[in-house]
């Protein structure tokens, strides 16, 4: 072992006894449960959230707070010296907030603030993928209506040139804003200073840890200083905790790989494999899949949404983009009936998918993997209640359960 091997086994060691002093802790924590996440156990798909803002939102709703959140959140635009139809005064808001609004065309605004002086609409963008002329058709909704209006893109990224083509008028696209998921844990962090109510604050509370964690891809962790001073001891330290830091893809890469290895394992004598496409941190579009039929369109998918292995969907990939429509919707019939715990939906590259991961809603597989060594560690356990026994679950329910045939 050369000097350097040696400096980033020292620092292992470390970092080990450090984060052992850290569950020792947190063994201790019965009474303030600080990993303990409310919104972890309630629906938290993309209609929910939006039902969520619409609650905040709503200033005779019950969490008792009158307009803080609205007011608070107006004024995030305006300090971000976006346009608003709506200026945030003193007085408590006329306001009728509605979700799920369907438009002419058959689209739905994910949330419609209407107030006397004008309209801000919210196209809620936590994971899915652009579609395609959405927010332009929005927008000309909205201009049709002869009143000033707003368009908010809530997402952390821009509107991508397919919901959004270039050609859009500038009358339209001056309307349109982007307010990133970072800018509502902001508000929402804000709002909480001056949250009277404790069941309010916890679940305000909740909802930002979540955001954090599942939207905005944070890793929360506690007494990180502690870990910083250890890293930043001396340059050996620093420079181990980087070539260490520069492994950690090829460690994810090989740790995904062992599983899908220990799953086809696993099913030795049946007549399918586990296959695994692999872009790690690079791109999104990491997934593991078996084909029942080697010829056919249809997979069984689990798919990182992002990349980095965030957010972790499942059901029935279609390569042939929805081709076949009276199939698609036999195997999203199918795939509902399986797994009816999990609130399943129909896209143009998916027969069925769900953000809902765990068939019996015990939340055994987390969505978000990136940077969670707990997440990491978990995928090598093989016992009731792991990732692997979960996933082997899924896959025996469709081969034993299912049609085949829809998949062929």
């Amino acid at each position: 072992m050369d000097a350097i091997q040696q400096h980033v086994a020292t620092l292992l060691e470390r970092v080990a006894h450090w984060n052992e002093m850290m569950l020792q802790e947190r063994s201790c924590h019965q009474e303030l449960a600080p990993d303990f996440s409310l919104v972890d156990w309630l629906k938290n798909d993309e209609l929910a959230l939006s039902r969520y803002l619409r609650f905040l939102f709503s200033p005779d709703e019950t969490h008792g707070q009158a307009a803080l959140f609205l007011k608070t959140f107006i004024s995030l635009i305006k300090k971000g010296e976006y346009y608003s139809p709506v200026v945030a005064g003193d007085s408590d808001y006329n306001v009728r907030v509605d979700c799920e609004v369907t438009i002419e065309n058959g689209r739905k605004i994910d949330l419609l603030l209407t107030f006397p002086d004008g309209v801000i609409a919210i196209e809620n963008k936590p994971w899915a993928a652009d579609q395609e002329s959405q927010l332009r058709d929005y927008a000309l909704w909205l201009n049709k209506r002869e009143r000033p209006w707003t368009l908010i893109y809530l997402c952390n990224h821009e509107p991508s040139e397919l919901s959004l083509p270039e050609h859009t008028p500038e009358v339209l696209k001056k309307n349109i804003i982007t307010v990133s998921w970072y800018e509502v844990v902001e508000w929402l962090n804000t709002c909480l200073c001056d949250v009277k109510a404790v069941a309010v604050r916890i679940f305000v509370e909740s909802l930002v840890k979540y955001i954090q964690k599942s939207v905005n891809g944070e890793f929360i962790m506690d007494s990180s200083r502690e870990l910083s001073e250890i890293i930043r001891k001396d340059s050996c330290s620093i420079e181990s905790a980087f070539m260490i830091f520069n492994q950690m893809n090829e460690v994810r890469d090989s740790l995904l790989d062992e599983f899908i290895r220990a799953l086809n394992d696993s099913f030795k004598g049946y007549p399918f494999v586990v296959e695994c496409y692999n872009q790690s941190s690079f791109k999104y579009g990491t997934n593991f899949y078996i084909r029942f039929y080697p010829d056919s369109h249809f997979s069984l998918c689990w798919e990182f949404g992002r990349s980095n292995y965030s957010d972790l969907y499942f059901g029935i990939s279609d390569e042939s983009l929805g081709a076949d429509a009276g199939r698609t919707e036999k195997i999203c019939t199918a795939m509902s009936a399986l797994f009816s715990a999990s609130q399943g939906k129909i896209s143009t590259h998916w027969s069925w998918w769900s953000w809902d991961l765990d068939p019996q809603g015990r939340n055994r597989i987390p969505r978000n993997w990136s940077n969670d060594g707990a997440v990491w560690v978990k995928l090598r356990e093989r016992g009731e209640g792991s990732i692997f026994e979960t996933i082997r679950e899924v896959i025996l329910t469709v081969y034993q359960k299912m049609d085949l045939d829809l998949l062929r």
